[in-house]
C-alpha cells in the first residue's frame, strides 16, 4: 500500500520536475506570452484540477481493492492532502510550463495551436478531454489491478 502511495507521489514529482531547471529569462517574451495564451485557451488549470481528482479517485480505488479498511482510507487521505498541497503551486507551475512550451515552439506555432483550440473542433476536444481522461484512468486501474493479481513471472 505504501508502495502505491510512493509511486503516485513520484509520478506527480516527475510531472513537475522538468520545469524546475528552465530559465525563462533567455526566451523571447512573445513566446512565453503565446504559451500562456495557449494554456488559457486549453483550460490547463481546469485540466490540472481534473487530473488531480482522477488520480485521487484512482488511488482510493486501488487502495480499497487491496484490502481497504482504515489504513487504505488514511493513505488515500494523505495522498489527497499531498495533491492539494501540490496544486497550491498551480500558478507557479503554469509559469514554468509556459517556459517548456516556449522552448519547443515558436510564437507563431503556439498561436496556430491556440487558434485550433479556440475553433469548434478544438473546443469539442477540450470538452471531451475530462471524459477521455476518466476513461483512460479506468483502463489504467483495470490493468493495474490485473498486474497486481498476477505473479511477476506470469506477466505477458
Amino acid at each position: 500500500m505504501r508502495c502505491l502511495y510512493k509511486l503516485a507521489v513520484a509520478v506527480c514529482i516527475a510531472f513537475a520536475l522538468p520545469a524546475l531547471a528552465q530559465d525563462s529569462g533567455k526566451l523571447d517574451p512573445a513566446r512565453i506570452a503565446a504559451a500562456k495564451e495557449l494554456m488559457e485557451a486549453t483550460g490547463m488549470t481546469k485540466q490540472m484540477d481534473q487530473m488531480v481528482s482522477v488520480m485521487a479517485e484512482g488511488f482510493r480505488k486501488g487502495a480499497n481493492s487491496s484490502g481497504g479498511g482504515a489504513a487504505a482510507d488514511k493513505l488515500s487521505d494523505e495522498f489527497e492532502g499531498h495533491m492539494q498541497r501540490l496544486m497550491s503551486y498551480r500558478a507557479d507551475m503554469i509559469k514554468e510550463f509556459a517556459v517548456i512550451y516556449a522552448e519547443r515552439f515558436t510564437a507563431e506555432e503556439l498561436k496556430t495551436v491556440t487558434e485550433f483550440y479556440r475553433s469548434p473542433t478544438g473546443q469539442k476536444f477540450i470538452q471531451a478531454s475530462p471524459e477521455l481522461m476518466q476513461a483512460g484512468a479506468q483502463i489504467g486501474i483495470k490493468y493495474s489491478q490485473k498486474a497486481m493479481q498476477k505473479p511477476a513471472d506470469k506477466a505477458p
